[in-house]
Formats: C-alpha cells, sequence, structure tokens
C-alpha cells in the first residue's frame, strides 16, 4: 500500500529533475502600444535545438482616453524555431489567462501567438523583434485582444 505512492512521487520528482537540467532561457520583452508602456517575459525549456516549451507573462498599461484597457496575461506555450546563420527565427503559439480592465474587470481565456526574429550576439544572448497577440475565446471580449509588437532580449542559461 505505501509502495504505490512513494512510486508515484518518485515518478513525479524524476520527471522535474529531468526538466531542471534542461537547458532554459529567459526573454524580456518590451514596447508600446496605445495604452503606453508593454512588458514581457517568457522562461522556455530548450528541448531540442529546435522546440521548447515554457511560460510566458505580459502587462499592459492602461489608457482610458485612448480606450486603452490594463492586460496581464498568463499561460503556457511552445515554442518552433529554425536557424539561418546567426539568426533564429520562431512561432510560439500558447494558451492562457488574460485579466482585462478597462470599465469593468473580465478574466477572460483564449489563444496567444507570438513570432519574431532574434540576432544571436555570442551563445547566451539574442536581440531581436517580436510580435505578439492575445485572443479570447470567452466574455464580452472575443476575438483579438491586442497585436503589440517588442524588443526582445533572450538570455540562455546552462
Amino acid at each position: 500500500m505505501i509502495a504505490r505512492p512513494m512510486v508515484a512521487s518518485l515518478v513525479f520528482f524524476g520527471s522535474l529533475s529531468t526538466a531542471m537540467a534542461q537547458p532554459k532561457q529567459v526573454s524580456a520583452q518590451a514596447g508600446l502600444d496605445e495604452g503606453g508602456l508593454v512588458l514581457g517575459a517568457n522562461f522556455d525549456f530548450i528541448d531540442t535545438a529546435n522546440e521548447s516549451y515554457g511560460a510566458y507573462a505580459r502587462i499592459y498599461s492602461k489608457d482610458r482616453d485612448e480606450g486603452a484597457p490594463a492586460i496581464f496575461s498568463l499561460g503556457a506555450s511552445f515554442r518552433g524555431r529554425a536557424k539561418v546563420g546567426i539568426l533564429e527565427y520562431y512561432l510560439s503559439p500558447g494558451f492562457g489567462l488574460v485579466h482585462y480592465n478597462l470599465d469593468r474587470t473580465e478574466l477572460l481565456f483564449g489563444p496567444s501567438l507570438a513570432y519574431g526574429v532574434s540576432a544571436e550576439l555570442d551563445k547566451s544572448l539574442s536581440l531581436g523583434v517580436e510580435n505578439a497577440k492575445l485572443y479570447s475565446w470567452f466574455g464580452d471580449k472575443k476575438g483579438l485582444i491586442k497585436d503589440t509588437f517588442l524588443a526582445n532580449i533572450t538570455f540562455k542559461l546552462p
């Protein structure tokens, strides 16, 4: 009876330690849109040379005069990439929650899509540009919520 929970916990922690041993990368994004400042971050586990998976977060400033809501988005994503010379092209679909606040607060759920290009400066640092889109499937706000271009800096971790 005690062996089953112990085996399950060993499998879970074994999978967790394998994931933590994978190479990782952290990306920070910044840009401007109609509401003002946009900040973002990604944390990815690099699975293969062309694939990674992880989490993203984005925060958008509110400007009531422009009709731009305050948005906080958090979700999971997959990233497919192709490297050509020093340039890396990527496409990153995902799903997440969106906290939307203009006249009233709503919690939305839907897909996200980011795509971009970055130039490798050295083995652990890249600079680039990214287009990030947030969508909603539920609530009063359905369809495309945000579409922004962001500057992107990526650090590869050991």
